[in-house]
């Protein structure tokens, strides 16, 4: 539970602009949750794994 907190606060922390030593790949994919997919990270949901396209 800690440390999905933890990863909670780097999102905020990254939707606020402070920068991320993730990769920018990993912070323009959250950036596409939160703003076209409308995801909230302090809410858990279920995956959807697509297989092929």
């Amino acid at each position: 539970m800690a440390g999905e907190r933890k990863h909670i606060r780097e999102i905020d922390q990254v939707l606020s602009g402070v920068r991320s030593y993730r990769d920018d790949i990993v912070v323009q994919s959250w950036l596409r949750c939160i703003d076209i997919h409308r995801l909230d990270p302090a809410r858990p949901t279920e995956a959807y794994i697509v297989l092929t396209v």
